[in-house]
């Protein structure tokens, strides 16, 4: 009952969050053709328990709009919540749209994501409660595991892989794990300290990826882009300094403020010929270098 529940309110959030706005008979028409349907529609006193059920679990708000009498899912304004709520949303609207695709589901091809999920509890806990946390990492070039305990600062999301970024109690710099490669996890019952002038937004403002290279500074790159790719960038963007300088009918101008790391080395070779260093120079040259060698290794 409980699991048929929660599936319920997944949908009525997804549903009002899709049709933006929505009256409850709008919604009960839609719920009769709803896998869940259990031959009885939902009643305004239900409904506003449900409400409430789903602000408690999502902390989320769905608004009813007395002018009119329709609903719709509340934006916060302040930028680190509504991004998260946007991606709650967003995330859960598509979970529960592949859930009623699941009779076709043979037809549905999806992305496997590495395994976060048994050690997010805890990391969040730990970041609530500004706990220390104790934990076991298999890195991609060591052979054998080694234990780490680190004052978490916050979590990050990249290209489907979650990474917590903290200090170490032994080390002054800030670093970064990978989740899915944590083997055993527990929450350290001491608390430290969290700085005040850290924010995670600010802490990648100038970056690309999840890499922080040390003596990598913030440079203007300038990209020529093949017209093949530039809707494409267009539609999501490589990073929020991205801009569009100049446009013709084969190629656009893309102009950018970021640190050139490893990550946005990786992401500019993977377009291969469609993306094109212009400045700065030390990038043009450090590309051609890194083409040149792969030419190189491929004429051997």
């Amino acid at each position: 009952m409980a699991k048929y529940l929660f599936a319920r309110y997944i949908w009525e959030l997804t549903t009002i969050y899709r049709a933006k706005r929505i009256t409850l008979k709008e919604l009960n028409e839609r719920w009769r053709d709803c896998y869940l349907y259990d031959g009885k529609e939902i009643p305004r006193r239900t409904f506003d328990y449900h409400r409430k059920e789903i602000e408690m679990l999502f902390n989320l708000n769905i608004i009813c709009d007395k002018r009119d009498n329709t609903y719709h899912v509340e934006d916060d304004s302040s930028f680190r919540k509504g991004e998260l709520r946007r991606w709650l949303v967003n995330s859960v609207a598509v979970g529960s749209i592949v859930r009623e695709a699941e009779d076709i589901g043979n037809r549905i091809a999806l992305e496997r994501i590495p395994s976060s999920e048994p050690f997010l509890p805890d990391i969040i806990q730990a970041l609530r409660e500004n706990k220390l946390i104790s934990f076991c990492y298999q890195s991609f070039d060591r052979e054998i595991p080694t234990q780490h305990t680190l004052m978490p600062y916050a979590l990050k999301l990249f290209r489907q892989r979650w990474y917590i970024v903290g200090r170490p109690l032994d080390n002054e710099k800030i670093l970064i794990y990978a989740t899915d490669r944590i083997g055993s996890l527990t929450i350290v019952e001491k608390t430290f300290k969290y700085p005040a002038d850290f924010d995670i937004n600010e802490y990648y403002r100038d970056s690309f990826g999840i890499i922080i290279e040390d003596g990598i500074p913030c440079e203007h790159i300038v990209i020529k882009v093949a017209r093949s790719q530039v809707k494409y960038l267009r539609s999501l963007p490589l990073h929020h300094s991205q801009k569009e300088t100049t446009m013709t009918s084969e190629y656009s101008i893309f102009e950018y403020d970021l640190r050139p790391t490893y990550d946005f080395e990786q992401e500019i070779l993977s377009h291969r010929e469609d993306f094109k260093i212009l400045e700065p120079i030390s990038m043009r040259k450090r590309m051609k270098e890194i083409v040149k060698g792969m030419c190189e290794m491929y004429d051997e």
